[in-house]
């Protein structure tokens, strides 16, 4: 009768698992310090052979001519050579030419033999001919100093570092499976996050490029206009007042550059190229300066409250900001045709952390909310964008928005929309706050 085998407990397989591995590592380290043996020691011998080689160089003549001054210069510049503790130069009789030996360097060898490299404790020994046209002519001898045994060892043991922390590894294994599961449910977490916030920078990307082309078309446009409209200028004072019928149609010229003019400095003013007359201005007094002809613009059937308790001073043209908060007022109406409520805010706001594209500091925010048709996600993205509008044709030119984002980066601050259809807008306006500008009187 066939038996199955038992099967292996879990904390059995994990124990065998670890002494393998350890064994492994073990194995593995004793290779790893034969090998960084055989490295150092080959490295050292070619170093000295090498040194060897340029002293039986730099003394052929001076063995040659028995110039014992010269050969003693070239001896001695192996002084700057820290680990070498004797070098010797004979001629070919076994006499000694020149030398150096340093303190506690040991006695000069009263003759010396041709052999090859070698180890001698914790020294390197060379001694080699110096031939000129294949006759020996003499013999140098070096002897240098390399780290000892004890040294190499020590300077190893950051192997037997590497296995031990291995085997700690192995022992916590198993305990750190938990700690991952709860990591990578915080890493999808903030992977989501961080998809917000490139999505942002992408967008934000997306308006500094077509502000830049929109800018250089809108400048180049401009300079079109001022030709065209010097020229009607020099046509009407040549035409006088005789020519009324041609005058009109020179009239309408005029209105049509002028207003082409208008859609080019909103274009600049996206792009931001305008010039602006910066100066501190308290966001709440210009909105409570401004609340009539806000009224009047959005008519009756929009219903305004108002929440401003803002006292900071922020930097920005007050004619622009007047302007940029008109625009949104008439858009949230034009988002309300049956009438609503409008809720006009100013606050000061503190950001700890970065929002999106809007870094952490302090900030004046601007808010404008209406509870109108609201906006679709692919149209929010959009919003933005130079010429891109949701109204029928003729209606919109799709620069007020574009002309908001361009004077508020322009002017150091951000801009933020959050719509849902058939939900309403929130757009919020965050400038920062002005330094060493004390509160505003309240």
């Amino acid at each position: 009768m066939l038996t199955w085998p038992k099967p292996v407990s879990r904390s059995l397989m994990t124990g065998t698992i670890a002494v393998a591995g350890v064994l492994l590592l073990l194995a593995m380290t004793v290779v790893i310090v034969i090998y960084q043996e055989r490295t150092y020691r080959a490295q050292k011998l070619q170093e000295v052979v090498a040194q060897s080689n340029v002293l039986a160089a730099s003394v052929t003549a001076a063995l040659v001519f028995n110039d014992s001054k010269a050969a003693q210069e070239y001896v001695s510049a192996l002084r700057a050579y820290p680990s070498l503790e004797v070098a010797a130069v004979y001629d070919d009789a076994g006499h000694l030419v020149a030398s150096i030996v340093r303190p506690n360097g040991g006695a000069l060898p009263t003759g010396i033999t041709t052999r090859a490299p070698y180890f001698a404790e914790d020294h390197i020994v060379v001694s080699k001919s110096v031939r000129q046209n294949g006759q020996v002519v003499g013999k140098v001898y070096l002897r240098v100093t390399v780290d000892s045994m004890t040294q190499r060892v020590v300077r190893y043991s950051g192997i037997l570092m590497l296995v031990t922390m291995a085997v700690l590894m192995l022992t916590i294994l198993g305990g750190m499976q938990q700690t991952l599961t709860r990591t990578n449910a915080r890493l999808k977490n903030e992977i989501a996050e961080r998809a917000k916030v490139e999505e942002a920078l992408r967008q934000s990307h997306k308006m500094e490029a077509l502000g830049q082309l929109a800018g250089g078309v809108a400048h180049d446009f401009n300079n079109l206009l001022a030709i065209i409209k010097s020229s009607l200028q020099l046509m009407q004072r040549r035409l006088g007042p005789a020519k009324a019928e041609v005058q009109r149609f020179i009239d309408a010229a005029m209105d049509g550059v002028d207003r082409a003019a208008s859609v080019t400095q909103r274009v600049l003013a996206f792009s931001r190229r305008q010039e602006l007359a910066q100066q501190p201005t308290n966001l709440t007094t210009l909105i409570e300066g401004m609340l009539d002809l806000i009224r009047q613009s959005v008519g009756s059937a929009v219903r305004i409250e108002t929440s401003l308790k803002s006292d900071w001073f922020t930097i920005c043209d007050q004619n622009q900001m007047e302007n940029v908060v008109l625009n949104l007022a008439v858009n949230a109406r034009d988002a309300m045709p049956l009438g609503g409520k409008m809720t006009i805010e100013t606050a000061n706001l503190e950001l700890v952390q970065s929002r999106g594209d809007i870094p952490s500091g302090e900030y004046i925010s601007l808010t404008l909310r209406d509870t109108g048709t609201g906006m679709a996600e692919d149209v929010r993205s959009k919003a933005f964008d130079p010429f891109f509008t949701t109204k029928p044709h003729g209606k919109g030119t799709g620069l007020g928005l574009s002309m908001t984002f361009g004077y508020v980066r322009q002017s150091n601050g951000y801009v933020e929309i959050e719509s849902e259809l058939g939900q309403g807008t929130v757009v919020t306006i965050f400038m920062p706050r002005a330094a060493n500008i004390q509160r505003a009187i309240t």
